[in-house]
């Protein structure tokens, strides 16, 4: 038996004098690769990387207004979904011929490559675009103008080789397609993706998921069109983003207020805002035990998080956002008037606490960690507050007189000129806590609340107001003011 030099690695021996004799493939079929690829994402997720190289492609080419609200005016993506082909149209660029030719097409960036110019971009993994294409179907037409135009080929043969081969680039007669346009066409739809494009439900559901998840993008003036072939034909109307606002006092409300949270500031290289506050007013008891079985499906309260302005979280009400976590309690229907929502930014992407498909938040990251942490001190707070005030719902009219709404401009307006304080456990943020108002009878009153057999709550209805589908909140005060002045008498 031959002997060997050896070294010492992790408790094992290897040789050191070795003699190669062949080589053993390692690389991944194409197959399953595309097919693990594409396996966990949803389609929904697949259509919106589409749509974030879009914005990636606003950004890249600097044509993005540098200062006002609306800095992506003018820009548009319509994507058409029917049983037979899928395709997305853009005028945010198009696509630079030395990117197409270096990693547009591949699958992943290579190392060292960066793009130029796309401070603060949505994309940071460079499958979306692919992805997308191997989610929905196996031919695909790539067209895009920048400074070159040109177009590309995706069909079924190439799909169904195991080698990796480059792909040709054609170049795409002058005239075909207009300066600064990408078009991405989608032929041969997987049976599972035909079946989706042709249900009205699921291009509803989709549109949904755009108008929330772009809601910010959207503000900012990206305009998105998704439909049928005949309703894109017929004008259908961009989507509107889902509303953030809160509730704040009116400049001239006097006395007590109610007012939002705000944090600004950096952690961990992250720019970070925070608003969090009240959307609307809380309920009444009567309205809370109704609420108890509707609240799931008719409710915006929760935490929405952004990352470079696409939203990954929408109106979260779990753990994930800090509720029920230390001294924050389990969401339930008394806490529906709560919202808040947290933007994240960072010009690369790759800080953010983003899963890879973009809908989601690494729990465990430092960054997003940090951020819970203030995050449960002001749900805390709001909840706190609505403790106090949930005896005393109807005392809470005249605060809501005398405030009103605020959108997230108008927010990011309010901290930009306010006088902040430092956050203590993070020297780099700064914060406005209000103080919110407190009932005056709190000290003063209690809560009764008590179980009682419907038929009996029916015929006290009756007997006070002739009306047996009385409020149990009235019968019961009724009665007690009953007994109460009988016992005083």
């Amino acid at each position: 038996m031959p002997r060997f030099n050896t070294a010492i690695f992790s408790g094992a021996e290897f040789p050191v004098d070795r003699n190669e004799i062949g080589t053993a493939v390692a690389s991944p079929t194409k197959q399953f690769f595309v097919r693990m690829l594409t396996r966990d994402i949803e389609l929904s997720d697949a259509l919106l990387d589409l749509l974030d190289n879009c914005v990636d492609g606003i950004l890249r080419s600097g044509q993005a207004k540098a200062d006002g609200l609306k800095p992506y005016e003018g820009f548009k993506a319509t994507l058409t979904l029917s049983k037979d082909h899928f395709s997305i149209e853009d005028n945010c660029g198009g696509i630079p011929y030395a990117i197409a030719q270096k990693y547009a097409f591949a699958m992943g960036r290579p190392p060292g490559v960066e793009e130029g110019g796309t401070q603060g971009k949505v994309g940071m993994y460079g499958i979306g675009m692919k992805r997308a294409i191997f989610k929905l179907g196996s031919d695909a037409l790539i067209e895009s103008r920048n400074d070159r135009s040109f177009f590309v080929e995706i069909n079924a043969k190439w799909m169904g080789e195991n080698s990796w081969n480059d792909l040709p680039i054609y170049e795409l007669p002058e005239g075909s397609l207009e300066a600064g346009s990408t078009k991405i066409l989608v032929t041969k739809l997987h049976p599972d993706i035909a079946l989706a494009f042709a249900q009205p439900k699921w291009i509803d559901e989709f549109r949904k998921a755009i108008a929330r998840h772009y809601a910010i993008i959207i503000e900012k003036g990206f305009s998105v069109v998704v439909g049928t072939p005949d309703e894109i034909a017929r004008g259908i109307a961009p989507i509107k983003a889902e509303p953030f606002r809160l509730l704040l006092a009116k400049p001239d409300h006097g006395g007590q207020m109610i007012e939002p949270f705000i944090y600004n500031g950096k952690i961990r290289g992250v720019d970070v805002e925070i608003y969090a506050g009240l959307y609307r007013p809380l309920l009444n008891e009567d309205e809370l035990d109704e609420e108890d079985d509707t609240r799931a499906s008719t409710d915006d309260a929760g935490w929405t998080v952004a990352c470079n302005d696409r939203i990954v979280i929408w109106k979260d009400k779990t753990k994930l956002t800090g509720w029920g976590e230390g001294t924050v309690p389990n969401y339930h229907g008394q806490f529906i008037a709560i919202t808040g929502i947290v933007l994240l930014r960072a010009d690369d992407p790759k800080k953010l606490p983003l899963t890879t498909t973009k809908r989601g938040i690494e729990g465990a990251s430092d960054v997003y960690l940090d951020v819970k942490d203030i995050m449960r001190d002001s749900t805390k707070a709001l909840t706190s507050f609505t403790n106090k005030w949930k005896r005393f719902p109807d005392k809470l009219e005249t605060l809501y007189q005398a405030s009103e709404y605020a959108d997230l401009p108008g927010l990011r307006s309010i901290a930009s000129s306010a006088d902040m304080d430092t956050v203590r456990k993070y020297p780099e943020m700064k914060k406005v806590e209000p103080r919110l108002p407190v009932p005056p009878e709190e000290k003063t009153s209690t809560r009764v609340s008590f179980v009682a057999l419907k038929k009996d709550v029916e015929f006290l209805g009756k007997h006070f107001f002739d009306d047996a589908k009385a409020k149990p909140a009235a019968v019961g005060e009724a009665a007690f003011n009953q007994s109460l002045g009988d016992a005083k008498k």
